[in-house]
């Protein structure tokens, strides 16, 4: 018997899905990348920060029912992908797309970003610096 995935949040329409199976976390996509762990799928998931992050939530959170495990999860490791640095276009995206309380949580990404001349455009290095700034956290 196959284990169910309960799709919550459609990541790339018609393709692939967050959702969560046996109480966990998993991206769920076609045939061959079914029911991947969360943490094994962070870049695929990337494609949630072009959209607005309240349209990601809201379209989420009507699909939760209690007891399902916290949409923060998903949210930061989204996050925590965007900013690993391999391509200034997810970084300044992610950069766009954190919440102001997210920032402490991966200020060293952050701070890494804002010092990283080779990898980050000086637009996303000056966004970063800002984000650090806004929450009292710049210290070169």
């Amino acid at each position: 018997m196959s284990v169910r995935v309960r799709r919550i949040l459609e990541v790339k329409p018609g393709e692939s899905w967050l959702g969560i199976s046996e109480g966990c976390w998993v991206f769920d996509a076609p045939p061959g990348h079914s029911r991947v762990r969360l943490a094994r799928a962070a870049v695929w998931l990337l494609p949630l920060v072009e959209r607005p992050r309240d349209e990601v939530e809201e379209r989420a959170r009507v699909n939760l029912v209690p007891g399902d495990p916290d949409l923060r999860e998903p949210i930061q490791t989204v996050i925590g992908a965007g900013l690993s640095g391999w391509s200034d276009y997810w970084m300044s995206r992610t950069l766009d797309w954190m919440a102001a309380d997210e920032v402490a949580v991966f200020a060293d990404q952050v701070h890494r970003i804002a010092l990283m001349p080779t990898s980050a455009s000086q637009r996303t290095q000056h966004a970063a610096k800002a984000l650090l700034k806004a929450q009292g956290l710049w210290a070169p």
